[in-house]
C-alpha cells in the first residue's frame, strides 16, 4: 500500500491557497465588481474618444498607425490562417500587458484600458458622412467583439486588483498574501480569455470580413 504524501508547512499552505481560489467561474464571480469597473472605464474611454475625436486624435495616433501596420501585413499574406494567428498574438499580447502592468499600483492598467476605449470612439467619431455608425458595430465589431472585448476586460479586472491589493490588502491578509491570491485567480482564470480570443480572431479574419464586405462598405 502506497503511503500518503507529506508536504512541509510551506508547500501545505500553497496547496490550501491554490484550493482556496477555487474554479474559473468562482475567480470571475468573486471579482464581477473589478470585472464592471473595468467595463465601465472602457465605455468612458469611448464615449470621450467619439465626443472628442478631432482633439483626441494626436493622441491615439500611434496606435491607429499599428492597427493599419497589421491590416497591411496580414493582407499582403492573402491567408486565414495568418490573419487569425496575427490578431491573435496582439490581442493575447494586449491582454497579458494589461495583467502585468497591473502590479504598478493599477495606474498603466487603467490608462490602457481607457486608451483602448478612446481607439475605438476615435474611429467611429472620424466616420465618414454615409457610413452607419451602428452598421459598423454590428457587422464591423459585435461578431468578434463580443468575445474580444470581455476578455481585454477581465484581463484589465484582474490587472488592477493586483495592483490595488498591494494599498488595500484582502480581508484577512496580508498585502503580499493578497498579491499572491490574485495572482493565483490570474492562473485560475487565464484560460477563460484565452480561449475567447481564440474565438474572437477566427471570427474577425473570417466572418467580419465578409459582413463588412456586404453589409457595409458595398453600400452607397
Amino acid at each position: 500500500m502506497a503511503k500518503p504524501v507529506r508536504l512541509c508547512g510551506g508547500e501545505k499552505e500553497r496547496v490550501l491557497m491554490w484550493n482556496s481560489v477555487g474554479s474559473a467561474g468562482a475567480v470571475l464571480k468573486r471579482n464581477r465588481g473589478y470585472i464592471l469597473a473595468a467595463a465601465v472605464l472602457f465605455l468612458i474611454g469611448w464615449v470621450t474618444g467619439s465626443i472628442f475625436s478631432e482633439q483626441l486624435m494626436a493622441a491615439v495616433k500611434p496606435m491607429l498607425e499599428k492597427i493599419a501596420s497589421l491590416a497591411e501585413q496580414t493582407q499582403a499574406k492573402d491567408s486565414v490562417l495568418y490573419t487569425a494567428g496575427v490578431i491573435f498574438m496582439n490581442n493575447l499580447t494586449a491582454c497579458a500587458v494589461m495583467v502585468l502592468f497591473g502590479c504598478l499600483l493599477a495606474l498603466p492598467t487603467v490608462f490602457s484600458l481607457v486608451l483602448n476605449g478612446m481607439v475605438i470612439g476615435v474611429l467611429f467619431g472620424q466616420l465618414d458622412h454615409g457610413v452607419s455608425a451602428w452598421e459598423l458595430i454590428v457587422y464591423g465589431l459585435l461578431p468578434h467583439g463580443i468575445f474580444e472585448l470581455p476578455a481585454l476586460v477581465i484581463s484589465a479586472a484582474l490587472g488592477i486588483k493586483l495592483g490595488l491589493v498591494l494599498l488595500v490588502p484582502l480581508k484577512g491578509k496580508t498585502r503580499l498574501e493578497s498579491f499572491g491570491f490574485t495572482w493565483l485567480e490570474v492562473v485560475k482564470a487565464a484560460w477563460v480569455p484565452f480561449a475567447m480570443l481564440i474565438v474572437a480572431a477566427g471570427v474577425e479574419a473570417t466572418l467580419t470580413p465578409y459582413l463588412l464586405e456586404k453589409f457595409v462598405l458595398t453600400q452607397g
